[in-house]
């Protein structure tokens, strides 16, 4: 299972349950912008589509990672889920999970999943306690181009699939503190744009000593 925020997060969790075991979730057929709320916990496994699941803290959503066709994520009461592509989601509850958790695949799936949760919050919680608003924009794409591990010019380049608006919630800033801090590495020219999506880390010594 690799671990990603932008929904890379591969479980192949389709090909691990059977059909029976499958007939047992709710299948729903959701338009984009939908919601998924929950008073208890649910399981859920995108099997088209695309989806994110953030989680509130204090009145402001941090996304933890996009959830992409054929992966499974646990929402409980602090997290939401919102439909970014007209997708089909099988949900459970928690409750009905004893019915097929003899499928060693799913339990390992699972497992790992709730793992990289904690993981992730605590990761951004460790941002938001220690790092500035230059540290965690840094860190974000020091972890994006690692991720994508692409380069040009001997540049690590970086596409950033979404707005300002979207990686202030990533990295848990107002979406000002997000465009200032960003707009101050353009400047210094530490990543260089090319394009509104597509950046290169011109410095990228310099991008990780922000995260220290």
């Amino acid at each position: 299972m690799n671990k990603s925020r932008l929904g890379l997060l591969q479980t192949q969790i389709l090909e691990i349950l059977n059909q029976s075991e499958l007939a047992k979730f709710e299948l729903e057929d959701l338009p984009k912008t939908s919601t998924i709320y929950t008073d208890d916990i649910k399981i859920i496994i995108v099997k088209n589509g695309l989806a994110k699941l953030s989680f509130f803290e204090d009145g402001e959503e941090f996304i933890l990672y996009h959830i992409q066709e054929d992966n499974i994520a646990v929402l409980d009461d602090n997290c939401v889920i919102e439909i970014l592509e007209n997708s089909k989601i099988y949900i459970i509850d928690s409750e009905k999970l004893v019915e097929i958790l003899d499928n060693p695949g799913f339990v390992k799936a699972f497992y790992k999943t709730l793992l990289n949760i904690i993981t992730l919050q605590r990761q951004i919680i460790k941002s938001i306690l220690f790092e500035d608003a230059k540290g965690r924009i840094a860190n974000f794409l020091i972890e994006l181009a690692k991720e994508q591990d692409l380069k040009q010019n001997g540049y690590h380049y970086v596409f950033l699939p979404f707005s300002l608006k979207v990686l202030s919630s990533f990295v848990g800033l107002k979406r000002q503190s997000a465009s200032t801090a960003f707009n101050e590495l353009i400047k210094d020219d530490i990543i260089r744009k090319i394009t509104p999506h597509e950046f290169l880390i011109i410095d990228y010594q310099k991008l990780q000593d922000y995260t220290n």
